[in-house]
C-alpha cells in the first residue's frame, strides 16, 4: 500500500507537469489549427537557461524564474508568428516544421549546458518530509499547486474575458472572426506566447525531477503530446486530465514495476497510448487525420 501511494505522489506531480504541456499545445493549436510539435524545444532551452542563471550566473531565483517565463513567451511568439508565415502550407507540413525547430533548440540547449547533465535547481526549495515511502519535498508540492492554478486562472481567462471569446470566435468561425475585425495575427502571436511560457515553466519544473539532459526534457513533450491527442486537441479539461494521468502511470509503472522492466521504458507507455490516441482522433475527427503523419 505504502508503495501505491508513493507511485501516486511521484505520478500526480509528474502529471500535473504534462498536462500543463497538453494544455499549451491545444490552446496553440486550437488558435492555428497546427500542432505545435515546438514546445519541447522551448521547454528544454528555457531549463538550460534557468540553470545557467542559477548555477553559474548566480542570478537570484525571484528574477531568474520571471526572465524564463519570458523567454519561454518570446520563443512562442516567434513560433506563432513563423506558423502565421506558413498559412498557407498543409497543416501536417508545418507541424513538422516545428519539430525541427525543437531539434535546434535542443541543440541550442545542449550548448548551454555542461557534459555531465546536472539536474535543475528546485523552484520552491529542497524541504519536505517523509510520506509512505516517499519524501515529499516542498518543490513537489510547489510544482502541484502551480501547475492547478495556471490552468486554472487560463480556463477562467479563455471562458469569462473579452481575449478568451475572441479566441473562441477564430477558433469556430475565422470568416466571422475576420469580419468582426478581430486582428488574427495578435490573436495567434498572444497564445502562442502563452504557450511557449508554459512550456518554459513545464520545462524549469521536470528538470527537477530528471537530469538536463536534453532527450529527457524531449519526452516531456511526448507525454505532453499525448495527453492533448488524449484530448482530442480541443479540450483543455481532458487534454489537463490525459496528462495527469499519463503522469500517475509513468509513476506507477516505474515505482511498482522498476525491477522487471528495462531502464526507460515506462515511456514507451507514452509512445504507445500517442499512437493509439492519434488513430482514434483521425478517424473520428477528420480535420485533425493529419496528425497520423
Amino acid at each position: 500500500m505504502a508503495l501505491l501511494v508513493s507511485a501516486l505522489i511521484i505520478g500526480v506531480t509528474l502529471g500535473t507537469i504534462y498536462g500543463l504541456m497538453a494544455f499549451g499545445m491545444v490552446a496553440s493549436y486550437r488558435i492555428s489549427g497546427v500542432v505545435n510539435l515546438g514546445q519541447a524545444g522551448v521547454a528544454a532551452l528555457c531549463a538550460a537557461l534557468y540553470w545557467r542563471m542559477e548555477a553559474v550566473w548566480a542570478v537570484p531565483r525571484a528574477a531568474a524564474v520571471p526572465a524564463t517565463l519570458v523567454l519561454g513567451g518570446v520563443l512562442g511568439a516567434a513560433l506563432g508568428l513563423f506558423v502565421l508565415r506558413l498559412a498557407t502550407w498543409a497543416k501536417g507540413l508545418v507541424m513538422i516544421l516545428t519539430l525541427a525547430i525543437t531539434l535546434l533548440l535542443l541543440a541550442a540547449a545542449d550548448l548551454i549546458l555542461p557534459l555531465n547533465n546536472p539536474a535543475g535547481a528546485p523552484v520552491f526549495g529542497s524541504r519536505g518530509f517523509d510520506f509512505a515511502l516517499t519524501y515529499v519535498t516542498a518543490d513537489q508540492i510547489g510544482s502541484f499547486v502551480t501547475c492547478i492554478a495556471v490552468a486554472a486562472v487560463t480556463t477562467w481567462a479563455l471562458r469569462r474575458t473579452r481575449f478568451g471569446l475572441f479566441v473562441r470566435v477564430i477558433y469556430d468561425d475565422p470568416d466571422t472572426a475576420a469580419t468582426l475585425g478581430i486582428p488574427l495575427t495578435g490573436y495567434v502571436i498572444r497564445v502562442w506566447a502563452l504557450a511557449g511560457s508554459m512550456a518554459g515553466l513545464a520545462g524549469i519544473l521536470v528538470s527537477t525531477r530528471t537530469t538536463l539532459a536534453t532527450p529527457l526534457l524531449l519526452f516531456v513533450m511526448v507525454w505532453g503530446l499525448s495527453g492533448a491527442v488524449l484530448g482530442g486537441l480541443e479540450s483543455f479539461a481532458l487534454a489537463f486530465a490525459g496528462g495527469l494521468v499519463l503522469g500517475i502511470a509513468e509513476g506507477m509503472i516505474g515505482s511498482m514495476l522498476a525491477g522487471y522492466l528495462a531502464p526507460g521504458l515506462e515511456n514507451l507507455t507514452a509512445v504507445v497510448i500517442m499512437a493509439v490516441g492519434v488513430l482514434y482522433v483521425g478517424r473520428k475527427r477528420r480535420h485533425l487525420a493529419h496528425l497520423q503523419t
